[in-house]
């Protein structure tokens, strides 16, 4: 490569890098903090965890601060091990860190797929178009929200180059790469995303295996890639697989939970309108019974769609009809419980732990960006008159519009005086969605329809760019970052009234967006006054940001099963786990409470807890969960007895004394005081890994009261420990440095290793595979309208406005 060209590569690496800083100014430029929802109730207090930790030279696996202790690392979603993620959280605040770890593996994305594009044979500037495409598509935008989302999307494209460049230059390093990438994805932190996106790219391998005649056994290295990549995050799998089987995706998910969220047919046309069925960010989205508006976008553009059915119709090569086909089934599966497809999916091991059929828009996401830029490809390559086929195509996308607007209802020329705000709202956004759409017809009919190749190379990537940010550039907006860093007044005035005790507060907080007039998934962009507000509330996660202690399960899928029976018992329970403080909207007054802060979001202290560690001398044994919760719930003498699983071993004595010297998130010390022997009851969760010493000789941890821990203290015991080392993380740490020097010795010894010389992707591979593809689809829309009639044919009444879906 000339360097000429090494400057124009480089030059549209940073041009894309230039788009998303532009797009996402105030969060790049570290001016405002990320927030909406998932960041702030979720990312950012566990990010925020690793990232003190890790500032100190540590590696907490376990966090005291949620739901009574929970294996964070286990849950895998915070990335702890995450190289990028350790490197921002050295360098930067936990919210510049979240900041930058977004924008960046956007342009990853935007350069991945431009990368792959090019090693496909288009032009520089297909490339571009198509990164703007996937990195700023309204499908990637809206997910900002689940960094770890984007982290593992981001790696996608560079996987696929990865395959294609394996094949192109046969060697073996290509793959060794692959397996790198695929580790760095299984680290990121969203399993759903890399397991779509990685059979997305196997099809893919499959299909350039099988079309090039590459023969079985670099398919066979392909799979032993993967696995590779797969052991080298072993030190994360294996912690998360021992989470799994103990949480409330243990068994797998119910069918309605699977298939939740699947994508209504009607909901194609927000590929013109994005926002016909309104918008969260502007608290105009009325469709919120059928999922949420960030699962249900697929909003890529109009123009790439536009470019994307050039390369369909014109192209005549191998590659183009794969990602075609790979967008049509991305759209077939994401329709869910309306096609008998997903009900097939449902019976594949391991696939029925995912909800969220939409997700797997990834792949028209992937497909539609590879399309736009092979769409601009061919328009700059073959010079010619397209003027009767993009009216053609422009009148039927207008038709389409057109028809759903009426269907719709909304009057868009004038509503009555004093029309509720969100509808005014929702009709501007409408008319502006509509302007949008007839301004990229009109331009796609000059592309199209005249021989301008000199304005698609100049207009099409700044067209493409332009329409997708009018769309998404305010959907994820900024907070001032002071949001996260001041400490609450609530917090303080627990704090304040706790004192200098070992272990941190325990609190319960009951405001939601049901109790409360708060609300975090809508209206942002006009009011933030909620989400500066959220900290106040200490919910879920937060108060671990404080030096307080969650104890209800929060919005993890990872979360264990038993901590969400046990808490069916609240308010009942809530000495059992030792809280400390309730925090509300308002007053709730009741027995046992004293009002420590008051206000509209009040602090209450329970005057009536129990301490966190204790011991007793009496025991109830039931076996059978539900005898035994039923058992709870009837009530019985919780400070003189504790009920367990499992017979203890040894003399139970009349208990006595104990008090906790130290409590660490890895390591909890206890002195007893005077006593003759007993259970010791410790309220934290119990699980796996966690280790007991009394007087320094191993004991054994019982289950305790469903959830939480108990050891049998012989008489004279003068100390407890409790220390977590987890097997999982150890084995993993073993099969991930054994895997890692296995890598390195086959990148050492497979570089002058090459692959058979194989033949060029045939373009009656391609053909063939989209006969199929559009044959199979036509056959599953068919056979769903005929079995499932009525939830198709009620798509007019689900479009109508206000009538939801």
């Amino acid at each position: 490569m000339s360097d000429l060209q090494w400057r124009k590569e480089l030059g549209a690496v940073i041009g894309l890098g230039a788009a998303v800083t532009i797009f996402f100014w105030p969060a790049a430029t570290l001016q405002g903090a990320f927030f909406v929802q998932d960041i702030m109730v979720q990312n950012y207090p566990f990010r925020h965890f690793f990232a003190q930790a890790l500032q100190q030279g540590e590696l907490p696996l376990w966090n005291a601060a949620i739901n009574c202790g929970f294996p964070l690392f286990a849950e895998g979603q915070a990335g702890a091990l995450y190289p990028p993620n350790i490197v921002l959280a050295l360098m930067l605040p936990t919210w510049a860190a979240l900041n930058l770890n977004i924008v960046l593996h956007l342009w990853l994305g935007a350069v991945g797929i431009y990368a792959l594009v090019r090693s496909l044979g288009a032009v520089p500037v297909a490339g571009l178009c198509a990164g703007l495409c996937y990195a700023l598509s309204g499908y990637m935008v809206i997910r900002v929200m689940s960094p770890n989302y984007i982290d593992v999307c981001a790696w996608i494209p560079i996987l696929l180059l990865l395959v294609d460049r394996a094949l192109a230059r046969r060697q073996w390093i290509f793959l060794l790469l692959f397996a790198l990438v695929v580790c760095l994805q299984l680290l990121a932190g969203h399993p759903q995303a890399t397991v779509y996106g990685l059979a997305a790219v196997f099809c893919y391998g499959v299909f350039r295996v099988w079309a090039q005649g590459a023969g079985w056994r670099l398919l066979v290295a392909m799979v032993a890639a993967l696995v590779l990549g797969i052991m080298l995050a072993g030190v994360q799998l294996l912690p998360t697989v021992e989470l799994v089987q103990l949480s409330n995706r243990g068994t797998g998910l119910a069918w309605d939970h699977f298939v939740a969220m699947s994508l209504p047919p009607e909901r194609i046309i927000t590929l013109l309108l994005p926002n016909f069925f309104g918008n969260s960010a502007h608290g105009t989205y009325w469709s919120r019974e059928v999922g949420f508006f960030i699962q249900l976008c697929a909003y890529i553009g109009v123009l790439p769609l536009v470019f994307a059915w050039v390369a369909v119709r014109e192209r005549r090569d191998g590659h183009t009809p794969f990602f075609a086909a790979l967008a049509i089934v991305g759209v077939l599966l994401a329709l869910g419980k309306y096609t008998a497809i997903f009900s097939l999916l449902y019976e594949v091991p391991g696939l029925n732990f995912f909800r969220i059929p939409t997700r797997f828009l990834l792949w028209f996401a992937l497909g539609g960006a590879v399309l736009c830029g092979m769409g601009v490809d061919q328009v700059l390559r073959v010079e010619r008159r397209r003027r009767a086929n993009a009216w053609l195509l422009c009148l039927l996308l207008g038709a389409v519009a057109g028809a759903l607007l009426y269907v719709n209802g909304v009057n868009l020329l004038g509503l009555p005086a004093g029309t509720d705000i969100e509808l005014t709202r929702y009709r501007d956004q409408l008319r502006i969605d509509i302007i949008r759409l007839l301004l990229v017809l009109a331009l796609s009919v000059f592309f199209l329809g005249f021989r301008a190749r000199r304005a698609v190379v100049w207009l099409a990537p700044l067209a493409i760019f332009a329409e997708l940010y009018s769309f998404g550039a305010d959907f994820n907006a900024t907070i001032e970052p002071d949001a996260y860093i001041r400490t609450p007044a609530t917090a303080q005035a627990i704090l304040d009234d706790h004192g200098e005790k070992k272990m941190p507060p325990r609190i319960i907080g009951l405001v939601s967006e049901k109790t409360s007039p708060f609300d975090w998934h809508g209206g942002w962009v006009y009011d933030l006054r909620s989400y500066r507000r959220y900290t106040e509330t200490l919910r879920i996660y937060s108060g671990g940001l404080y030096g307080l202690a969650n104890a209800l399960p929060g919005w993890s899928p990872l979360h264990l099963y038993r901590h969400g029976e046990f808490a069916l018992g609240y308010p009942a329970f809530a000495p059992l786990a030792a809280i400390d403080y309730i925090v509300s909207y308002g007053e709730v007054g009741g027995r046992g409470m004293r009002l420590l802060f008051g206000g509209d979001i009040a602090v209450y202290r329970f005057t009536e807890t129990m301490p966190h560690t204790y011991m007793v001398g009496r025991f109830h044994y039931e076996a059978d969960p539900g005898m035994r919760q039923a058992y709870m719930m009837r009530g019985f003498a919780m400070r003189d007895e504790v009920v367990l699983e499992e017979m203890p071993v040894g003399r139970v004595g009349s208990g006595g004394d104990a008090k906790i010297t130290r409590y660490d998130n890895e390591q909890v010390e206890i002195a007893l005081g005077k006593h003759d022997g007993g259970l010791l009851i410790l309220a934290d969760t119990y699980y796996p890994g966690w280790r007991v010493y009394v007087d320094e000789v191993e004991g054994l941890i019982m289950r305790a009261n469903h959830v939480f821990r108990a050891v049998v203290v012989p008489a004279g015991a003068r100390a407890v420990v409790f220390i977590y080392e987890p097997a999982s993380f150890r084995y993993g740490l073993m099969l991930s440095m054994g895997t890692a020097l296995l890598w390195l010795a086959l990148a050492t010894g497979s570089r002058r290793l090459s692959f058979p010389l194989v033949r060029s992707l045939p373009i009656e591979a391609g053909t063939s595979l989209m006969v199929w593809v559009l044959q199979g689809a036509l056959i599953a829309v068919l056979h769903a309208c005929a079995t499932q009639g009525e939830a198709w044919s009620a798509w007019i009444e689900r479009a109508r406005l206000g009538l939801g879906s």
